[in-house]
């Protein structure tokens, strides 16, 4: 088992393989019945011991890449990836990759239940393949120009049957003077959906949008624009039923005007509304009364007057 590891620099300042590293929360035989040495000498001396009843095939993994006979094709692989190395000399790419490398490798996300190394040669050997058939069609595509233009003349069979293909290269223009395309309507700029009338098809939000959506959140079992569709119109609908002239309602206001200008912030017969993250004279020197309570009136009572329960 020792020769599968590759030697250490120093027997005496490293712990010899194998063993795990400290912070392993998996299985290790009779790990919890031995005290007295860290963590790693402690299970490489289990993990070597004969007489410690134990698998015959550990989980660890050999720090060097090794071949085995059970890996169908590796030596493809690596005779593949050794013929492209001079075509990506600028790239980090190779037949060895190390664990831990945070770059991308192309094909990686398909393939598991390997180490990172054999993982990342599979992928880079199906991604070369990949890149030498683009090569291929990319030369055929070039000989059928050549044959068809005069520069070169068919030699063998093959290149006959490239002749007889059905497009000829460069392909022409079927019309010299082609139709402009025009539309059919123009552009329109759309208003907020809270401005809409309530029959507007494009009274909704679309999907993804992060804003807040009143009345949304209690709508459910259909899709984003039908929710906030349903959601505006009910909001529009409970704004024309208030009372309170104020507050313009949505049909009030018509494209191109403004709403109307609020003349105060803190009305002097109500108090201010829960969760309001504004700033209210006093407030912070003030308790033992509710929110409401202690912001009515903001600018007209002093804060002992507030304090002073009616």
């Amino acid at each position: 088992m020792a020769n599968v590891y590759p030697p250490k620099m120093s027997p005496l300042l490293m712990t010899r393989d194998p063993h795990y590293i400290p912070g392993y929360a998996g299985y290790c035989p009779q790990y919890k019945y031995s005290v007295g040495q860290c963590y790693g000498k402690l299970t490489s001396k289990l993990l070597t011991d004969p007489g410690i009843a134990r698998s015959g095939q550990l989980l660890l993994q050999p720090n060097q890449y090794q071949e085995t006979n059970n890996n169908v094709g590796t030596k493809q692989h690596q005779n593949l990836l050794q013929s492209q190395k001079a075509s990506r000399k600028g790239q980090k790419l190779t037949d060895l990759m190390v664990s831990g490398y945070t770059g991308f490798v192309p094909r990686n996300k398909i393939y598991f239940s390997k180490n990172y190394t054999e993982t990342c040669a599979d992928a880079i050997a199906e991604f070369e393949r990949e890149q030498l058939k683009i090569a291929s069609k990319k030369q055929e595509m070039e000989l059928i120009n050549a044959l068809q233009t005069g520069k070169t003349r068919a030699q063998t069979e093959q290149e006959k049957k490239l002749l007889t293909v059905n497009y000829r290269t460069p392909l022409t223009a079927t019309s010299t003077n082609p139709v402009p395309y025009y539309i059919s309507h123009s552009y329109k700029v759309l208003t907020s959906p809270y401005l809409m009338e309530n029959e507007d098809p494009d009274k909704h939000f679309i999907s993804g949008y992060k804003g807040h959506v009143p009345r949304a959140r209690f709508l459910l079992g259909t899709n984003y624009p039908t929710i906030t569709n349903c959601a505006l119109i009910e909001f529009n609908q409970m704004l024309n039923k208030s009372k309170s002239t104020s507050i313009p309602t949505v049909n009030s206001v018509k494209e191109g005007e403004t709403l109307a200008r609020i003349n105060h912030i803190y009305p002097p017969e109500l108090g201010m509304l829960p969760q309001y993250t504004g700033y209210i004279p006093g407030y912070k020197y003030q308790f033992g009364h509710t929110f409401g309570h202690l912001t009515q009136d903001a600018l007209g009572m002093s804060t002992i007057q507030k304090q002073v329960v009616d």
